[in-house]
This record gives structure tokens, sequence and C-alpha cells, in this order.
């Protein structure tokens, strides 16, 4: 009866223990693919980003419009006499050389470059909220295995202190397990205090300012999907936003040089003018009918013309310079982040593998070990043989490897989110 009874025992605290976490829904808990989406609308920066792209859409509308023509209005009067004259003048540039579609060129590249740049953007905000959401697991996870070894206490206490009352354990006993539950409430109250404080870091990324703090779900020991590390690589050469920002960055700088030609080369405006002058001489002559008349006439003239820039000393020859080494430099950054991809990658896998490893050797061989360790150490002090010493040094071992177990679910989480940073998926 007592060796049922023993193993009745050993079984209820091995259970309390056990690798599988079950935690209570909070009524505002969310998983971390949720708040992922949220973020993406709702990021006060992000959206700060979007605004980039709305501004490069109205330089390109701008950048295929034509040059204005000029209207010019004068008159002139002379002061001593009764001389005067009007123009009016129109002059209208051609915009040669290819111009317009250099400058739309540029700026269409430029809108390119904007949503590349967002869309990288999200990638890291996404991995950044994911990562948040895992931290938030772990110290969840924590206070949780806290509360789980507080209660087996408790227990314990209730035990001790009957005891006591006997005169079956020394009194120093209970004096021992009451500073131990209280070191673990104050441990407890750290970890709370650690998940409050990160539950509201994480509201500023999803655009939340409510006072009370975001609760986050989700299973740290859960099977992870994730590509096969073969084709990661193809993946993340295909998804990279900052990759294909590169790629755009050499067009825009490609774009911008052959706008630079198209500034240097010759260039034309067409000008028409009409002028009418009043003119007369001081003194007096017959007209026709013998009458004497002052001496004046009225002359309309117009004139039309062209007007051509002559690229003989200016050819741009500067900014042409300039924008052919920017052109160089963006082919550079293209090769390096390629480069820098590639080890991204593979440093994301070869990362994830260890933190899986480690998962697998604490989950199958050290906590189970320990937790069964326990549960007879723990028995055994009920039953009258050992001491309680040996069951707060095994406890606290075992909250030791909890804790190292939680942080290394935490790595194995962000390693996983690394890989999806890494190889670009975003949702």
């Amino acid at each position: 009866m007592t060796r049922s009874l023993t193993v009745l025992a050993i079984v209820a605290v091995v259970g309390s223990f056990g690798p599988s976490v079950s935690w209570a829904q909070e009524p505002d808990s969310v998983t971390a693919d949720n708040l992922v989406a949220r973020a993406l609308t709702a990021n006060p920066e992000l959206r700060a980003a979007r605004a980039a792209i709305e501004a490069a859409k109205g330089r390109l509308r701008q950048a295929g419009l034509r040059p204005n023509p000029m209207l010019e209005l004068s008159g002139t009067q002379n002061a001593t006499g009764t001389d005067n004259m009007q123009m009016i003048a129109l002059s209208w540039p051609l915009d040669l050389g290819g111009r317009k579609d250099a400058r739309v060129a540029v700026a269409t590249r430029e809108l390119a470059v904007k949503e590349a740049e967002v869309a990288d953007r999200a990638r890291r905000l996404a991995a950044e909220v994911r990562m948040r959401a895992g931290a938030v697991l772990g110290a969840a996870r924590d206070v949780r295995v806290t509360d789980d070894l507080l209660a087996a206490n408790r227990q314990t206490e209730a035990l001790v202190h009957q005891r006591v009352t006997r005169g079956a354990t020394p009194a120093l006993d209970e004096q021992l397990l009451r500073v131990e539950v209280t070191r673990l409430e104050a441990q407890r109250a750290g970890q709370v205090g650690r998940l409050e404080s990160l539950r509201l870091q994480l509201m500023p990324l999803v655009g939340l300012a409510a006072p009370a703090p975001l609760g986050v779900t989700g299973d740290l020991e859960g099977p992870l999907t994730l590509p096969e590390a073969a084709t990661a690589i193809d993946i993340a050469l295909r998804q990279r936003p900052d990759l294909r920002m590169g790629e755009l960055e050499e067009r825009l700088a490609a774009a911008r040089v052959e706008k630079e030609r198209a500034e240097g080369r010759v260039d034309a405006s067409l000008f028409g003018q009409y002028q009418r002058q009043e003119t007369g001489f001081d003194v007096k002559g017959l007209d026709s009918a013998g009458r004497l008349r002052p001496i004046m006439d009225t002359f309309n003239m117009l004139t039309v013309g062209v007007s051509i820039m002559l690229p003989v000393r200016n050819q741009n020859q500067g900014n042409i310079t300039a924008a052919a080494a920017e052109l160089e430099g963006a082919r550079q950054r293209r090769q390096a982040t390629d480069l820098v991809v590639r080890e991204e990658v593979g440093a994301a896998y070869a990362q994830y593998d260890a933190a899986e490893r480690a998962r697998d050797i604490y989950a199958g061989q050290v906590l189970d070990t320990a937790r069964r360790n326990l549960g007879v150490i723990r028995q055994s002090y009920r039953l009258g043989r050992g001491s309680l010493l040996d069951v707060i040094a095994e406890e606290r071992r075992l909250i030791e490897l909890e804790l190292g177990y939680t942080e290394v679910l935490k790595q194995r989480w962000d390693a996983a989110v690394d890989v999806l940073r890494a190889i670009g998926r975003i949702r």
C-alpha cells in the first residue's frame, strides 16, 4: 500500500512539472502572427515610410510634365515725347534631347526603390515583433514554472506544519520551508514585473497605446515550420526586399547617368513676339487735304524664331562623372548585399540547428530526470526519510534547469525568427 502511494505521489509531482505547459488564454491575448499582421498595418514608423511612396508617386507625375511656356508683356513711353511701344512675347521650351524620358525613368525607379525600402522595413518589423512575442512567451513560462513550484511547496508547507504541531518534525523545518516559499514569491514578483514590461514594450510596435499590457498566446515548445536549408538561399535571393532594393538602386543610378547626359545635350525654345510702336517727329507736315498735322506713324511688327542652347563648353560633364561613380557604388553595394544574404541564411540555420539540438537534450534527458528526482526526494521526505534541505536543494536545481530550458526555447524561437528574416518571409 505504501509503495503504491509513493508511486502515485511521484507521478503527481512529475506531472506538475511536465514538459508540455498549457497556458491560460487571456481575454486580450493574440498570437505572434496576428501581432505581425497588426504591426504591418498600424505601426507608425511603417506608415510614415509608406507616405514616402506617395511622395515618390507625386515626383513621378511631375517628371512627366513638360516645361511651361513663358508669356512676356511690356510697354515703353518716351518721357519727353509722344513715342510709345507695347510688346507681347511668348516662348515655348521644346525640352529636347530625351530629357523628359530620362526624368520619368529616374522618377519611376525612385518609386520602385521606395516600395522595396518599405518592404524591407516590413520584413525587419515582422522579425522584431516575433522576437518580442517570443520574449513575452518565455517570461510567461518562467512565471508558470515558478507558480507550479510555489503550489507544490505550499502543499508541503501544510504537511510540515502538521508534523511540527504533532512534534514529529523540528520547528526549524517549517522555518526553512517558509524562507524558501518567500524566496520563490520574491522571484515570481520579479518575473511578473519583467513579463509586464515586455508586454508593454510590444505595444508601440503594433500601434497600440492602451494602458493595459498586451497578452501573447503561443507555444515555444511546439514545432516551427521552416523551409529546407538546401532551398533557403534560393528563396532568399527571390524574396529578400533589401536585395531587390540593391538591384533597383543600381538601375536608378544608371537612369541618373542617362538623365545627366540628356541635360548636356542640345535644347531649344520657340519664341514669338508682337510689337506695336508709335513714333514721330516734333515737326508738322501737310496731309492729303493740305492740312498741317504732326509727323507720326504706327508700326506693327511680328517676330518668330528659335533659341538654341549649344552645349559647347558645358556638357554637364561633372554631373555625368558623379552619376557614373554613384552607379559603380550602387553596383558594389548590390554585390555586397548578395554576399550578406547568403551569410545570414547560413548563420541563421546553423543557429537554429544548434538550438534545436539543445532543446531535444533538455526535453528528452535533463528535465525528465530532474523532475523524477525531485518527485522521489519529495515523497521520501513525506514518508519520513531524508531531510528538508535535500528537497529544497533539488527544487532549486530543478527551477534552475526549468529557467535554463526557457532560455533554450527562447533561443530556438529567436533562431527561427532569424531564419524567416534571412529568407525574407514577412507573414
